[in-house]
């Protein structure tokens, strides 16, 4: 077979030179992999050459020699068709010519352009926005200038959503530093995310290909096939090359590749916490001196009904401020009252998740009209400030209605109001916290308004690696270390896949506008002047700054202006006069479940629901789980990258090129080939290898009230060969029931009227391996809880009361339940008295709460596990010593929420109050 070299000036689009002349060995196609199949993950090609110089011209090449790294595109062709086999550019500043009057070769090397991603840069917006992986990966590549088309077939696959274009990344994660001020190359990046995805990505077939290091063997592929722009053209079927080489050499040395021992995959996390700037804005390089008013809107908060959160000079702590004129400064204040609509809330919510327990603090700080605040007006230090915590637009917290809790209210009593919960979340969700406009005058409270000093979410007992282990084969001594980078996360505050966009703009807005003071025009540019707080709104939302009707291009913020009190606006024409108008958008979000964020499969294996770190693993296991053997040769005829070879090696075996280097003119290719391990490998040894079929039975499955009912629904696979049966049966559970098909994979169940259940499937594959998994089915019923009291001591005449309560539920839950009791104690005391509250738990004590002296209140959170032989008791103690005779009151225990951990049911009789009568 005969191939030519095309050398294209994209500068003059055309053809400068047809090589049909070359030296004997001269022109090689060398693929730069690895020596092992889980090592590849940027894989860059290079067509080294040469030109035959026939006639006796100085420079006769020279106009190769180029500092444009695009100017000649290399194309290696097949003469018999003109197929295209690869393409890529010459190597820029390079030339080699011999000073000799004979007949000589020039040499010149050309490269793919993967490695000439190193030191390029992606646009401005996939360095802040949430974009997805197919975009992320085309735009990276499109920055080769190759043109290719993009073939896509990973190695791993969410279990829920399979198409990569609808999962993405938050790409300000692609910085070196936390400041996010050095941005990762395009090289960097695309390596990676090859890492982390298990995938390699190379040149061939006249594309650029990203394949999971699992599907390399695989010889019959299903793969998406998308543009330079990342727009899906098609989806491939087809199969592999698969060659029988004649290897050049008796006797190639053969290297056994022990199984893995121990695989370990980490990811680190990170807590969900608020933005860094959300009590304090960091100043961005601007001075506050002569002429400029040190004020800025807050980055971080949403404005409602033309109301905003703003910080000022010095500290720019984020504020909300009454908007009353002062009479001493002149005017009348008009007094107005408080405004429902006119509130501050979070640009981007905090996903929690279900039983995650976190702490939450804030901290308030009056801003004052005058220097002292003796002149407050009476009352005006409690509550001035109107607060709400929600999940999922739900309040948990609040200082709003009467029946706020003690710890909610927000006293100033030193010009401070701090804030502390901790908390265990009740279900997944969205926070979001609310804080309105402070009403009343200031000339009276001499209150102008409030800091926000500080705002902060820490969750307990935060694990920030997580880290996944499987054993392999523990007679073996390598192990396996992958440190993730990216991975999976509920919450979006790690790096990690996501299976939605949580800061994507709504159509919601706030629109504000700032005025143009003046203008002016230097060195043939346009300036307009306005003050820092529009300087810096515009800063922030750069593409989104409206002026007469049209969006602005090209804008530029300059603060202080050459070392001035000028904050300056640079824009492609003049602008003299009127306001810029700048759209805030509101911030999108993932509301529900995000349980599909944390399920992953293995791509060749398709139906498992683990998480990520757990399919990496899998993925690596079942390369490594046996030993493989690795052969350095030089075969007879061409080899690409993507082939694959059958060798004989005892019998029959399949192998993947992990380095490749084909030369043309020998026809022989230099190969280092793996052992393919996975399935479909090819071998005809005498007893290959059966992969046994995995099955997923489904979740499990809840019955409500008197529902007889349900549907069962198993998937079922087997990578290198079929399912030939499935067999449903009943494992645990009453009589009666009825399997209406036990060998489908989807069957009914009826007759269901017992409480629990539990069926397996079974399924076995064409080579008799089987697998089974099983689903239980509880039936969801109600349950009544009770505090029984069981000790009363004390009452009139006595400076002691003691009461006990004990936990009852009826009817008692299945000995494979568990409840988690959420609630509180609130303990009173009066002067020197005491108060003292105890939970015992099956005779031990496991919860003390005490309070001693003056006259106080104080509430104390608790939560117990509770199993069916539990037994809970809760002790409530006061002690008046002087004043036995007085009507104390008395302290108490609340219950407000029990779940179920393990079973499922509906509570009745929340909530539970057990409290002694006073003065009996």
């Amino acid at each position: 077979m005969s191939y030519y070299i095309d050398i294209i000036d994209q500068e003059l689009a055309e053809n400068s030179f047809i090589i049909e002349v070359a030296s004997k060995s001269g022109i090689v196609l060398a693929w730069n992999g690895s020596d092992a199949k889980d090592k590849l993950s940027v894989v860059g090609s290079s067509l080294e050459f040469d030109i035959a110089h026939i006639e006796n011209i100085d420079a006769k090449f020279i106009r190769f020699f180029t500092g444009n790294e695009i100017r000649f595109k290399a194309e290696l062709r097949n003469q018999s068709d003109d197929s295209l086999i690869w393409s890529g550019y010459l190597i820029p500043d390079t030339y080699d010519e011999p000073y000799t009057n004979e007949v000589v070769f020039v040499k010149m090397t050309a490269m793919c352009g993967l490695g000439r991603l190193k030191g390029k840069y992606l646009p401005d917006d996939y360095y802040r926005d949430e974009k997805s992986v197919i975009d992320i990966l085309c735009k990276i590549l499109s920055l080769t200038n190759i043109g290719l088309n993009v073939y896509f077939n990973p190695a791993i696959e969410n279990s829920v959503q399979k198409d990569y274009d609808l999962i993405f990344l938050d790409t300000s994660d692609f910085y070196v530093n936390d400041k996010k001020t050095k941005k990762q190359d395009a090289y960097a990046i695309l390596d990676q995310l090859m890492q982390d995805m298990l995938c390699v990505c190379f040149q061939a077939d006249n594309r650029w290909n990203i394949e999971g290091i699992n599907k390399r063997h695989i010889r019959k592929y299903t793969a998406k096939l998308y543009d330079v722009n990342g727009v899906l053209k098609t989806q491939i079927d087809g199969l592999k090359l698969l060659k029988r080489i004649t290897i050049l050499a008796d006797k190639p040395p053969v290297t056994m590749i022990p199984p893995y021992n121990l695989i370990t995959v980490s990811h680190e996390r990170e807590p969900q916490s608020f933005p860094a700037t959300i009590s304090k804005e960091s100043n961005e390089g601007w001075s506050v001196i002569a002429g400029v008013v040190g004020e800025i809107y807050a980055t971080d908060w949403n404005g409602n009904d033309d109301y905003y959160c703003q910080a000022y000079a010095p500290d720019y702590f984020n504020s909300v401020k009454k908007e009353y004129v002062n009479p001493e400064i002149g005017g009348m204040s008009e007094i107005q009252p408080f405004d429902e609509n006119k509130f501050i809330n979070l640009k981007n919510k905090i996903y929690l998740f279900k039983d995650q327990k976190v702490t939450i603090k804030a901290v308030f700080t009056i801003i004052k009209y005058a220097r002292e605040m003796s002149d407050l007006l009476p009352g005006a230090n409690f509550n001035p400030l109107l607060y709400q915590f929600l999940l999922n637009d739900t309040v948990v917290f609040s200082n709003r209605g009467v029946s706020a809790d003690e710890n909610q209210n927000l006293s100033f009593d030193d010009g401070k109001a701090e804030l502390s919960f901790e908390w265990i979340v009740p279900v997944d969700g969205l926070l979001d916290i609310k804080i309105w406009r402070p009403s009343g005058p200031i000339y009276q409270t001499n209150i102008v308004g409030f800091e926000i000093t500080e705002l902060s979410i820490s969750p307990v007992a935060f694990a920030e690696t997580s880290i996944f282990t499987d054993v392999i084969s523990d007679e073996f001594t390598v192990d396996k270390e992958i440190d993730l980078v990216y991975a999976d996360d509920d919450t979006g505050f790690s790096r990690a896949f996501r299976l939605g966009k949580i800061k994507e703009a709504t159509v919601l807005y706030n629109t504000i506008l700032i005025p143009v003071l003046y203008s002016f025009v230097q060195n043939g540019k346009f300036y307009s002047v306005v003050n820092l707080k529009g300087a810096n709104l515009i800063k922030d939302n750069i593409n989104t700054v409206v002026y007469d009707g049209g969006v602005l291009d090209n804008v530029e913020v300059f603060y202080n202006y050459n070392s001035s009190e000028q904050m300056v606006v640079k824009t492609d024409f003049a602008i003299s006069t009127g306001n810029f108008s700048v759209k805030v958008y509101k911030n999108d979000d993932v509301l529900g479940s995000r349980d599909s964020w944390m399920q992953w499969t293995d791509s060749v294996y398709k139906i498992e629901t683990d998480r990520y770190q757990k399919t990496v693993c899998n993925v690596i296991r079942r390369m490594f789980n046996e030993a493989s053997e690795k052969f350095d040769v030089v075969a007879l005829d061409a080899v690409k990258f993507n082939d694959l070879i059958l060798f004989r090696y005892v019998y029959d075996k399949q192998f993947v090129p992990v380095n490749c280097s084909w030369n043309l003119d020998e026809n022989k290719t230099t190969l280092t080939l793996a052992r393919a391990i996975y399935r479909d490998s090819g071998d005809t040894g005498p007893n290959p290898e059966n992969i046994p079929p995995i099955v997923n039975a489904g979740p499990d499955i809840v019955l409500e009230g008197n529902q007889v009912s349900a549907v069962l629904k198993a998937t079922a696979f087997d990578v290198d060969g079929f399912i030939v049966s499935q067999q449903w049966v009943k494992t645990f559970g009453g009589f009666g029931d009825v399997i209406t098909l036990p060998s489908q994979l989807e069957t009914t169940l009826e007759n269901l009227t017992e409480d629990q259940y539990k069926y397996q499937i079974t399924v076995t594959d064409n080579d008799g391996a089987t697998a089974f998994d099983s689903v239980s089915i509880v039936r969801k019923k109600n349950y009544n809880v009770f505090l029984d009291e069981i000790l009363a001591e004390g009452g009139e005449g006595s400076n002691v009361l003691h009461y006990q309560y004990k936990f009852r539920i009826d009817p008692n839950i299945d000995p494979s339940f568990n409840l988690l009791l959420k609630g509180n104690s609130g303990l009173l005391s009066y002067n020197d008295g005491s108060a003292t509250f105890k939970i015992f738990k099956n005779g031990v004590k496991i919860f003390e709460d005490n309070l001693v002296f003056g006259v106080a209140i104080q509430i104390a959170n608790f939560s117990i596990g509770y199993i069916s032989t539990d037994e809970i008791v809760f002790d409530i103690m006061q002690i008046q010593p002087f004043w036995p005779d007085i009507n104390f009151g008395s302290s108490a225990v609340s219950i407000g929420e029990i779940e179920f951990i393990t079973g499922v049911g509906n509570v009745i009789g929340l909530p539970l109050v057990g409290q002694p009568v006073p003065g009996i």
